[in-house]
């Protein structure tokens, strides 16, 4: 009878236990699942909405060309900008292979930078010449190719079903697997089908944008402004090496784990680790960062994740940017222009050198305004281009370089600065005199040495941040 009785014991707790763990994975399940399903719709909505934005850039650079008014070509041209910066936003949330984030990204990044140079130089009277036409026209067909090609992936997504993110399932055979086995899952990326989208179509499209032309324009924000080879510091480093200085490079290294790593050459040699938050088993991952192979400095980070409502300004969100610059080694980064947009924070730094702001060495910053995460950062500008200058000293006072501007120009600030050159070859020491014509805000480049008015940009400031034209 006592046996009996301890066995109905052992049998009654064994299932009330199976009944807890039942009920308990099954909540966490649901959790899961609408936690997956917020994000998918997120993922979904901006890989729509870079689609969109892409649709647009084309047919703006096509009336751009088509255009005989130099008035209507500006309005192209800022329009062309505006849905280059809200590609790049959308494009930058998606968890995508370096290889593609990195051509792709740039890609975007240079369509706007081409339309801003563009709007600069017919804003400051100069007509549209026909290398840049030309240059117009292999950008207008680059951004043809590019729609046409994500309007397929978009449709084979959506006829295959296909998932950025899969919910985690909680189950018995989870629990029982031995440690440090993966199991294969072929649904993480939506199946089979959904993966050879992603090794198909995205593959293609980074094949496509590594063959795009080099866009080289006239523009002090170009990121051609350098094409020799940087002269980084530090020895050649292994991929293990480079995997050690993670904890340095990252935010937040333990918030992470590293699923897989990729080399690249090109101008910064780099190794590129992906990576997927701690604690979370397969070979989904959800940022990537990459370290030069030389010396290991930081070249590009990138997180995506859901952000919560805005808790901090951009003031704040530039604190965080410059002590995240410094503590990874580029010290000497002062904010200049920024902007808010969807909840996050962009944030460029150039290097100050002494008095001087050195505009070629620079660095982007991604802060998220809910919490003050470090979200991406963009140092290839500054890798390429940044070493220790000798600089010239003024032949002006900043006196006698005030008086070579328009006298109804009321000046609030000066500084030294180190600008491009309008060749885009060079460097070139000026005052940067920041005033006022009226309402409007400008700043004003003097040459130091001979007393050339060098360029003249539109200050627009804004409650989303610091804009020029």
């Amino acid at each position: 009878m006592r046996r009996v009785v301890t066995w109905l014991s052992v049998s009654l707790f064994a299932a009330v236990a199976v009944a807890v763990w039942a009920a308990w994975t099954a909540n966490l399940n649901e959790h899961n699942r609408l936690l997956a399903n917020a994000l998918e719709a997120e993922r979904q909505r901006n890989f729509v909405d870079m689609v969109h934005h892409v649709e647009q850039i084309q047919a703006l650079l096509g009336k751009g060309l088509a255009t005989g008014s130099e008035r209507q070509n500006m309005r192209y041209m800022a329009d062309v900008h505006r849905h280059a910066s809200a590609a790049m936003t959308a494009f930058s949330s998606l968890p995508l292979p370096t290889e593609v984030s990195s051509t792709t990204g740039k890609f975007l990044q240079q369509v706007g930078d081409f339309a801003y140079a563009l709007l600069r130089d017919e804003a400051a009277g100069r007509s549209l010449t026909e290398a840049e036409r030309a240059e117009l026209q292999r950008l207008r067909e680059a951004a043809a190719a590019l729609k046409e090609q994500l309007g397929t992936m978009l449709t084979q997504y959506q006829r295959g079903g296909f998932r950025w993110h899969q919910p985690a399932q909680l189950s018995l055979r989870t629990l029982m697997r031995p440690p440090g086995r993966v199991l294969s899952d072929p649904a993480a990326s939506g199946g089979p089908a959904a993966a050879a989208l992603l090794d198909g179509g995205w593959a293609q499209l980074a094949t496509s944008m590594e063959q795009m032309p080099t866009f080289i324009y006239n523009g002090p924000f170009s990121d051609h402004v350098n094409q020799t080879p940087p002269a980084l510091s530090g020895p050649q480093l292994s991929r293990e090496e480079a995997g050690g200085r993670l904890a340095t490079a990252l935010p937040d290294a333990a918030a992470y784990r590293v699923v897989d790593v990729v080399e690249s050459g090109g101008n910064l040699p780099a190794y590129t680790f992906r990576l997927a938050p701690a604690g979370t088993r397969g070979s989904a991952y959800t940022a990537t960062v990459s370290l030069t192979r030389q010396g290991g400095h930081l070249l590009e980070f990138l997180s995506g994740r859901v952000l919560g409502q805005p808790a901090l300004d951009l003031e704040q969100a530039r604190a965080v940017g410059q002590e995240y610059l410094a503590r990874i080694g580029y010290a000497d980064m002062v904010p200049t222009f920024a902007q808010i947009q969807d909840g996050v924070a962009f944030v460029a730094y150039a290097y100050r050198q002494g008095e001087v702001i050195v505009y070629p060495d620079q660095a982007k910053v991604k802060v998220a305004l809910d919490n003050g995460e470090v979200l991406g950062v963009d140092a290839r500008q500054y890798l390429t281009n940044h070493r220790r200058r000798t600089l010239p000293r003024p032949r002006l006072t900043p006196d006698e370089a005030r008086s070579r501007l328009n006298p109804h120009l009321e000046v609030s600030r000066v500084q030294l600065a180190l600008i491009p050159d309008a060749a885009g070859t060079g460097e070139v020491l000026t005052y940067e005199f920041q005033g006022k014509i009226g309402d409007e805000v400008y700043l004003v480049y003097i040459n130091a040495e001979t007393g050339a008015e060098e360029q003249i940009l539109q200050l627009i400031v804004t409650d989303g941040g610091t804009f020029t034209l």
